[in-house]
């Protein structure tokens, strides 16, 4: 046995070994609960989504991302309480005193409230981001100019996924004034222009007659929530008469409902001889040794 072993009496190596077990015991009780209820909340993700949908409705999947949100929230505060009860008694069985850690703690989280008044910020901004539900999982939100999905929402901070994989964290009482592009419902805004000699009521029939050829199809019929709600001839334009129109669709479903009412649209239009206005341009070209131009030995070729 070494010499430093020696030394110590045998009981007190009894009583290390004693608190080691039981410390072991606590993490490892800790280890269980955070295993046990990681399956019970993704049992209950489950059962709510599986409820929310026979339920149906348009606001399906606003109540299914509000409760994976909250269910995200409560699952990471009872995960931290479990280990912050784990870790003292495991400190107290080796005779640690953590009655001064938690008055230091407490008195420590106070003096660093009164001292990082940003962080308290952030949190009270965080909870009336979750208990109002203007933030959920998956939703797509606009900050300023940057846009993405809600990959992650604490009491601190909201992440953002862009379309481009870019992840933009935002500390929750940094920003005032955001813009929730799935809340309730949304809407695909189109304005598209035909030449000035068409006939705008031409395409206005066309939109409509697309609108309700998507709700004739069960595909898109389930992401649309109302006809086409066609506006009229909007305004004119360098490139020709501008005609806007609008379908509401579900939640998030606005893009994908938005490329197929284009492709279908440019499709009719070609079918139709109605012609999509673009911007064009004329370019002129002089040649050097001709009169006829607008400078002396230039003249104009326009193409």
């Amino acid at each position: 046995m070494p010499s430093f072993l020696a030394r110590i009496p045998m009981d007190r190596i009894d009583d290390w070994l004693r608190a080691g077990m039981h410390a072991t015991v606590y993490l490892i009780g800790a280890a269980v609960l955070t295993f046990l209820l990681g399956k019970l909340f993704h049992r209950m993700r489950r059962l709510s989504a599986q409820l929310i949908r026979e339920r149906g409705g348009p606001e399906e999947l606003e109540w299914e991302k509000q409760s994976a949100t909250i269910a995200d929230i409560v699952r990471r505060s009872i995960l931290f309480a479990i280990w912050a009860l784990a870790l003292v008694l495991a400190l107290k069985e080796f005779q640690f005193d953590v009655g001064p850690i938690l008055a230091g703690a407490g008195v420590a989280g106070l003096a660093v409230g009164f001292a990082a008044q940003s962080i308290l910020k952030d949190w009270i901004s965080g909870f009336f981001l979750l208990t109002e539900g203007q933030i959920r999982i998956n939703d797509v939100i606009k900050i300023g100019e940057l846009s993405g999905s809600v990959e992650m929402l604490t009491m601190r901070t909201t992440v953002l996924r862009a379309y481009d994989g870019t992840a933009h964290v935002f500390s929750n009482g940094a920003f005032q004034n955001f813009s929730n592009l799935t809340m309730g419902h949304s809407y695909c805004v189109f304005d598209v222009a035909v030449e000035f000699d068409d006939d705008p009521e031409r395409l206005m029939a066309l939109f409509a007659e697309v609108g309700g050829e998507l709700r004739a199809e069960p595909e898109w019929s389930a992401l649309v929530m109302e006809p086409m709600e066609v506006a009229g001839v909007d305004r004119f334009t360098e490139q020709g008469v501008v005609v806007k129109a609008r379908l509401k669709t579900l939640p998030s479903q606005q893009w994908k409902v938005g490329r197929e009412v284009l492709r279908r649209l440019r499709k009719h239009c070609a079918e139709r001889g109605i012609t999509i206005a673009t911007a064009q341009r004329a370019v002129q070209l002089f040649e050097k040794g001709a009169n006829n131009g607008p400078y002396p030995g230039q003249s104009t070729r326009r193409t």
